[in-house]
């Protein structure tokens, strides 16, 4: 039973893949990381996530099926996919790829990859007569043999992002979930191996696609929530840099890390050097978190920010010249810079320009400029904050200040 959906239905295939540990494991791992700390609600997991996009998927492939677009066992190749695109998601999802996948060459859709074929989860696929590196493919966006599902399982029609956006609504109390998914499905034809909708859906469109961009705004990118974010990422930096316990060579180890075993794991720590892991974990629990002390937020690109977050270097200097300049001692200065595309990406990672149109005339191409609201928004919603610890907030804010000038400073957050 879900709360957005409904009676969820399940085949046996379908049942023996969630009942795997592989699977179970997403009952312990959040979907909105720290968000809980300002929506208390916000506690649902990447498992109910993960069911609802195999429910999406699977409407979404009756309706191609009804079209004479794909055959019925696709619709299972989709379901699958659905339901496990996510699966190799760590610890507070997004947040424990963000500290660990440069390190180590790899994110959650390689890893969930390697789960996929090489787990419990391919005995099952295998034993229903299904090939366990397809189903990766789908469930990645990388399925080469009818592109147009690719856009069913990720993208900017996908049952991912339909499910999101309605889910994290619900969860968090926000009210911009409500958009009409069921007309933009029903909607949905294939042109050239290409997924289209009907014209009379762009509207529809175009509201999932704005309320995607005030969930950015106002849930996903919320200064207290990433300041919760920051403080468990150093955590989990520090603590990896002393035991290398996020490495994800070992699938097994990997599997069992969850929200509580990371946390649990870096408190009863006893290594000597992790003492600053284990205090911003602590700090974190008690929600003893950091404070905002600078914020300067906008659309498009801006050459100061993009060195800032492609240089780890430039981030250090600054840091150090706001901390020498205040006299805080090191370590208390923090740089969050969260980015992100303000409209969807495409399956293949591609800016979105256009989407196909069906109309009584026939198949046409609208570009995304043609859609006055989502034109106005297209690029990428970039935010710069600097955050610093409690005792310190008021001598970072004059010295940051003081640096950026009157001609950059934005504002300080009260």
């Amino acid at each position: 039973m879900d709360p957005i959906y409904g009676l969820l239905k399940l085949n046996d295939m379908e049942r023996e893949i969630i009942d795997t540990a592989e699977f179970q494991r997403l009952r312990r791992i959040k979907q909105l990381s720290s968000a809980n700390f300002v929506y208390p609600s916000a506690n649902h997991t990447r498992f109910e996530h993960s069911l609802g996009a195999m429910h999406l998927a699977g409407i979404m492939g009756e309706v191609l099926t009804n079209k004479g677009y794909i055959s019925s066992d696709e619709i299972q190749k989709l379901r699958v996919a659905g339901l496990l695109h996510d699966v190799g998601h760590g610890p507070f999802s997004h947040l424990f790829e963000d500290a660990v996948s440069k390190k180590y060459k790899t994110n959650h859709e390689e890893i969930g990859r390697r789960i996929i074929t090489e787990s419990a989860i391919s005995d099952v696929i295998k034993k229903y007569g299904y090939d366990p590196v397809e189903v990766a493919q789908l469930a990645n966006g990388i399925y080469p043999n009818k592109p147009f599902m690719n856009a069913i399982v990720a993208g900017p029609l996908s049952a991912d992002l339909m499910d999101y956006i309605q889910r994290d609504s619900y969860y968090t109390g926000a009210i911009y979930g409500r958009v009409n998914v069921t007309k933009i499905i029903n909607s949905m034809h294939v042109y050239t191996n290409q997924l289209s909708i009907e014209k009379d859906a762009v509207s529809a469109f175009e509201g999932m696609t704005i309320a995607r961009y005030e969930m950015f705004k106002e849930v996903y990118f919320h200064k207290t929530s990433r300041a919760a974010d920051v403080m468990l990422r150093h955590a989990i930096e520090l603590y990896d840099s002393i035991t290398g316990f996020a490495d994800p060579k070992d699938l097994k180890n990997y599997i069992e890390l969850t929200d509580d075993m990371l946390i649990v794991t870096i408190l009863k720590s006893e290594e000597k050097e992790a003492q600053n892991a284990r205090n911003f974990v602590k700090d974190y629990l008690a929600r003893n978190l950091l404070k905002l002390v600078y914020e300067e937020s906008f659309i498009g690109k801006d050459a100061f920010l993009e060195k800032l977050f492609n240089q780890e270097i430039l981030r250090e200097r600054l840091i150090t010249q706001i901390e020498e300049k205040a006299s805080i001692p090191h370590g208390n200065i923090f740089i969050d810079l969260p980015t992100v595309p303000s409209v969807p990406r495409s399956f293949d990672r591609e800016d979105l320009k256009n989407i196909l149109i069906m109309t009584k005339e026939g198949i046409r191409e609208m570009s995304i400029t043609d859609i006055p609201v989502i034109e106005s928004i297209q690029g990428y919603y970039n935010i710069m904050r600097i955050y610093s610890r409690k005792e310190y907030r008021e001598a970072a804010e004059k010295t940051i200040k003081e640096i950026f000038g009157s001609g950059y400073y934005a504002k300080i957050s009260v």
